[in-house]
């Protein structure tokens, strides 16, 4: 599985009680498909799938609220990046 975006969604779908269908859209957050006690690793795993550091003292929420905003985020090339 190279898809970055798929690995996470089955990060989720592994550690939800009671499994459930999301889309890329949904908010993680707010529909409680990442709870507090797994945000931390669900950052750690994006930072080893995009290969970047995220410092959690600095964590900005919003760029986590939902598949697609961390795709765009931490997956899609900045255009200041050489």
């Amino acid at each position: 599985m190279s898809d970055p975006i798929e690995r996470l969604r089955t990060f989720i779908a592994d550690n939800q009680d009671e499994k459930r269908d999301f889309s890329n859209d949904d908010d993680l957050i707010e529909t409680g498909l990442i709870d507090s006690l797994r945000f931390v690793d669900f950052v750690l795993l994006v930072a080893e799938l995009c290969g970047r550091d995220i410092r959690l003292d600095a964590i900005d929420i919003e760029e986590f609220r939902t598949l697609e905003t961390i795709r765009r985020v931490w997956f899609t090339p900045s255009e200041a990046t050489p």
